[in-house]
């Protein structure tokens, strides 16, 4: 039995012990094992296409295969075969790519074959660019592999850090940016060109870190948005600040010109994250949910680990990023309680709780609110807001965690009367957006007890609720 034959047959049995009520109601999660990074967000053949890094052996990370879902409207997804595996002599692992319909009407996968022998000085790290023509099920290596090597990059750039192409096709070329360590051991997004996708070559370097935004950058988002062209990268080590990056890893944007840039998830939980077009001309996004620093953070009985964000449309607002939920969540709900909340102190409101939910608060003449959710006695995450200063504080330290992982966000968002919030959550995860998406903030449940239900509410205003359960 070959490599990819091998995982296939192992993640069939193990996830037949996996069941539906062990996994997040509306979130995806790998068939088994390990899940990070989103890879080949697509569309082919009449169906969405998103893999991800996989190790289906193991709950922590290891040798990365590509695992594989379908769906037909981006809110139910079926489980595929695993797509790649780590079975060539220039890789011992598929790091993460992208996906293309190519002009010969064949799925084709690009991804970074990832090379690493020894330890200390003996240490050997490679990473190359290769390609995997398909027909959305099977998928078959080129046999010249790899089409770009370090000898495609700058001079003086780190062959053991040249990773996560994004494909596109574009007025008859196909292109792709993907992420360097350059020479002064900073990171940075080099832009490559084909006319035929097997002969690449260099264009520019489309940016560049400057030291601001942490050291190695990794996967390179690169596309076109409300008419400003948007370019995301997934920024290792970033220093901490009162308001952000506390945790030292996170995605940044930078809109059209600007050299300033903003973060894409003020949370805990977010990195790596590829987006797509739809048929429609919405600009969709799914990231890993997950903080890579406190990946080895896992509980002893989880049967699997990693989960991806509920898929968002993204817009421009006034020059900033703004993502919301796909409208097509809606098709999940299974029914709508609404109520108006004046309650000065940890009010608990009728109809007002679950685990499974998409529910929006809206604040109103208010100076200052708190909302405490997954609650079971001391158990809960609250979220509040001062007018005074513009800061909204997350806080995740009562949520039942054992291990000391990041568990305070303070981030500005500006000082008003009036302000709405939306909550999705989802058994083991949470995701939080302010005003029609301006700022998003993500975090993980993992050790949040199952019947910790409760919500409650506190405000010198006037709280309207919409919830809609899931369940």
């Amino acid at each position: 039995m070959d490599t990819l034959d091998k995982a296939r047959d192992y993640e069939e049995r193990y996830s037949r012990n996996i069941s539906a009520d062990e996994r997040p109601a509306y979130h995806l999660t790998a068939k088994a094992g390990w899940l990070n990074d989103p890879n080949g967000f697509s569309f082919y053949n009449g169906k969405y296409h998103l893999f991800y890094q996989y190790n289906p052996y193991s709950t922590s990370w290891d040798s990365m295969h590509w695992g594989h879902w379908t769906s037909k409207d981006l809110i139910h997804w079926d489980y595929e075969k695993a797509a790649l595996a780590p079975d060539k002599d220039y890789e011992t692992g598929c790091f993460s790519g992208s996906a293309i319909t190519d002009k010969d009407g064949r799925h084709l996968l690009i991804y970074t074959a990832h090379n690493q022998h020894g330890k200390g000085e003996e240490l050997f790290r490679e990473e190359t660019q290769c390609l995997a023509f398909g027909d959305g099920e099977n998928y078959e290596k080129y046999e010249a592999n790899p089409v770009l090597t370090s000898k495609d990059m700058p001079e003086g750039a780190d062959k053991g850090d040249f990773r996560d192409p994004k494909i596109w096709f574009e007025d008859g070329k196909y292109y792709c940016v993907i992420a360097a360590r350059l020479k002064n051991g900073l990171g940075a997004v080099l832009r490559y060109e084909s006319g035929d996708v097997i002969n690449w070559k260099y264009k520019d370097t489309l940016k560049t870190n400057d030291g601001r935004w942490g050291i190695m950058w990794e996967c390179p988002d690169y596309f076109t948005l409300d008419g400003e062209k948007v370019l995301s990268v997934s920024v290792m080590n970033m220093k901490k600040t009162e308001d952000c990056y506390r945790n030292g890893n996170c995605v940044m944007a930078f809109v059209g010109d600007s050299e300033k840039a903003q973060p894409l998830d003020t949370g805990f939980d977010y990195y790596a994250p590829q987006s797509m077009e739809t048929a429609d001309g919405r600009r969709i996004v799914i990231g890993w949910m997950q903080d890579p620093a406190s990946g080895n953070c896992i509980p002893e009985e989880q049967k699997w680990f990693g989960q991806m964000s509920f898929p968002r449309e993204m817009t421009v607002k006034n020059g900033r990023i703004c993502q919301q939920p796909i409208r097509e969540i809606e098709t999940l709900y299974k029914g709508t309680v609404e109520r108006t909340v004046t309650a000065p102190d940890d009010a608990e409101v009728d109809g007002i709780s679950g685990r499974c939910l998409d529910m929006t608060a809206e604040v109103k003449d208010a100076s200052n609110f708190t909302m405490k959710f997954a609650v079971k006695d001391d158990i809960h995450v609250s979220l509040s807001y001062d007018k005074k200063s513009g800061y909204l504080i997350l806080d995740r330290s009562n949520s039942g965690r054992s291990a000391s992982i990041c568990e305070y966000r303070k981030v500005r968002i500006g000082n008003y009367d009036d302000f709405k919030l939306r909550l999705l959550l989802d058994r083991y995860s949470f995701e939080i957006f302010i005003n029609d998406g301006e700022h998003v903030l993500s975090g993980t449940l993992y050790e949040t007890l199952m019947d910790a239900e409760g919500m409650t509410f506190s405000s010198d205003g006037r709280v309207d609720i919409r919830l809609n359960s899931m369940m």
